[in-house]
C-alpha cells in the first residue's frame, strides 16, 4: 500500500499534466445550476425537460468499468452519481484526461443531462467536466474513517468528510442557536455585541485569559462572563438584552469543560428568578419541540420528558463537592436547583425571607448543569460589599473571585431596575439535545495540546 508521501507525489504528477495542458487546476469561477439535494427531489422534470445542467462537489468515489466511469460526488446538500462514457457524449479525449489527472478528494464540476440507470439509480450523463480544485492528499479510507479520536478534532475538515453524522450534529447545533435567538427575539429581548477586551474579568468567579494591547501598553482581560455589561445596558434603559458569543475561562479541560466555550447571557429589566424560571421552562420546550416535533428525546439511553412542569428542589445541606457527586447525577429529569447559600455568588440578590440565601437557580438534566440564573442584585452597597469579600479571597491567592469593578459600581449608583440574569451553556446544551457525552463532539475546533 503507498504511502500518503507517495500517493501525494503521483498526484504531483497529475497536477502538471493538467498545468502542460493548459488547464489551471484552481479556476476562481465555476458554475453551478443545480444542487444534489435539488437533483434528487426535482429528478423527473429533469429527465422530462433533457437540458444539460451543470453540477459541482467533491468526488468520492470513482468504479471504472472500461470505457465508462462511474463517480459519486457530493457538493455540501447531498450526494449524487455520475456517468462518464468515452466518446458518448465526452469526449474521448476528456474522458482519458479524468482517467489520467482526476482522483477521489477532487472537486469538479460537471455538465450533462438527468437519466434513469438499469438499476435504478439517478444519474448524471456527462458530456464535459472541469477541474475545480486538484487535492494532494487522499481522503481518510471510506470504511475505516479516521479511528484516532484527536486526530478527528485536529482535522475536523476530514471528520466532516468520512462522517456524516458529524455534519449533521453541526447542522443541528447550528438549528438549536436559531431557535433559541428566536425565541429571545420574539420575547421581546434586543441582541447586543459587547467588548471581548476588557480591563477586569468580572461577571464571574473563574481565572481568567489575559492579552496584552501594545499602544495603550496594558493589559485586557478575555471575558469569562459579559453580565456587568448587560446590566449596564438595564441601567442605560435596554429592559430586554441578550449576547451569544464566545467565553475564555483558564480553567482545566475535561468532558464538559472547554477553555473557550460559548455562552448565552440575558439580563430582563423588572424580572426575578421565579419569572424567569417560566422563562427558561419555555424556551427549552420551544427549542426541543422545534428540533424533534415532540418534547421528548433520549439522552444515554433515557428518555427525559419535558413535557411535565420542571421539577424544583432546594440546594441540600452539604458540600458543594458532595452535591456534585452525590446528588446530581441523579437528577435525570429537568430539574431546578434553587435557594443557594449567598457565598455561592457575588452578583445574586439576598432572598428578602432569609438573608443567607440568595435568589438563584440552575436547571440540571440528565446531571449536567444547562442553565444559571438570579435575581440580579441591584443595590450598590450591597454589592461593594461583596466585592469587598471577593477581594479578600484574592488576597489569600484565590484565583476564581470577581475583583472590584468600580466603573461598575458607579453605574449602579446612578440606579438599576430589578432585574432577573440568565446564563446558558450553549454547548452543553447541544451535547444533550445531540446525545454525545464530549464536548469536543460539538466545537468544531475544541482546544487541544499541541502534538510536539
Amino acid at each position: 500500500m503507498a504511502s500518503i508521501e507517495e500517493i501525494r507525489e503521483a498526484r504531483l504528477l497529475k497536477l502538471k499534466i493538467l498545468q502542460e495542458k493548459g488547464i489551471n487546476p484552481y479556476p476562481a469561477k465555476s458554475k453551478q445550476d443545480i444542487t444534489c439535494i435539488d437533483a434528487v427531489s426535482q429528478f423527473d422534470s429533469l429527465v422530462a425537460d433533457g437540458k444539460p445542467l451543470s453540477m459541482v462537489g467533491r468526488v468520492l468515489s470513482i468504479r471504472a468499468q472500461g470505457k465508462i466511469i462511474f463517480i459519486n460526488f457530493d457538493d455540501g446538500t447531498g450526494r449524487f452519481q455520475a456517468l462518464l462514457k468515452s466518446g458518448e457524449p465526452l469526449p474521448v479525449e476528456t474522458f482519458e484526461l479524468f482517467e489520467n489527472a482526476f482522483d477521489i478528494g477532487d472537486f469538479v464540476e460537471l455538465k450533462g443531462t438527468f437519466f434513469l440507470t438499469k438499476r435504478e439509480e439517478k444519474t448524471l450523463l456527462v458530456e464535459d467536466v472541469k477541474m475545480l480544485s486538484k487535492s494532494l492528499r487522499p481522503l481518510p479510507e471510506k470504511w475505516s474513517g479516521l479511528q484516532d479520536i484527536e486526530e478527528r478534532f485536529r482535522k475536523r475538515y476530514l471528520d466532516l468528510i468520512s462522517s456524516p453524522e458529524v455534519k449533521e450534529r453541526f447542522m443541528v447545533r447550528s438549528k438549536i442557536v436559531s431557535l433559541i435567538r428566536e425565541f429571545y427575539q420574539k420575547s421581546g429581548y434586543v441582541e447586543v455585541d459587547l467588548p471581548n477586551l476588557q480591563p477586569l474579568a468580572g461577571g464571574a468567579t473563574a481565572a481568567p485569559f489575559t492579552t496584552h494591547h501594545n499602544a495603550l501598553d496594558m493589559d485586557f482581560y478575555l471575558p469569562i462572563a459579559q453580565e456587568l455589561y448587560l446590566k449596564e445596558l438595564l441601567a442605560g434603559g435596554m429592559n430586554r438584552v441578550f449576547e451569544i458569543g464566545k467565553r475564555f475561562r483558564n480553567e482545566g479541560i475535561d468532558t464538559t469543560h472547554n477553555p473557550e466555550f460559548t455562552m448565552l447571557e440575558s439580563n430582563a429589566a423588572y424580572e426575578d428568578a421565579e419569572i424567569q424560571r417560566g422563562f427558561i421552562q419555555d424556551l427549552f420546550r420551544f427549542v426541543v419541540k422545534g428540533l424533534f416535533g415532540k418534547l421528548q428525546f433520549e439522552y444515554k439511553g433515557e428518555m427525559i420528558d419535558l413535557e411535565p412542569d420542571f421539577k424544583v428542589l432546594k440546594y441540600p445541606d452539604m458540600t458543594d463537592e458532595e452535591y456534585k457527586k452525590e446528588l446530581r447525577p441523579t437528577l435525570i429529569q429537568p430539574t431546578f436547583i434553587i435557594d443557594y447559600p449567598v457565598a455561592f455568588n457575588p452578583f445574586a440578590k439576598r432572598k428578602e425571607d432569609d438573608e443567607k440565601l440568595i435568589d438563584r437557580f440552575q436547571l440540571v438534566i440528565h446531571g449536567t448543569e444547562l442553565v444559571n440564573a438570579f435575581s440580579e442584585l441591584n443595590n450598590p452597597i450591597d454589592q461593594k460589599e461583596r466585592y469587598l469579600e471577593e477581594d479578600k479571597k484574592g488576597k489569600k491567592g484565590n484565583k476564581d473571585i470577581s475583583p472590584s469593578d468600580q466603573e461598575y459600581l458607579e453605574a449602579m449608583e446612578y440606579g438599576m431596575p430589578p432585574n432577573g440574569g440568565i446564563g446558558i451553556g450553549i454547548d452543553r446544551l447541544v451535547m444533550l439535545l445531540t446525545n454525545v457525552e464530549n464536548i469536543k463532539e460539538v466545537i468544531l475546533f475544541p482546544t487541544l495540546k499541541p502534538r510536539n
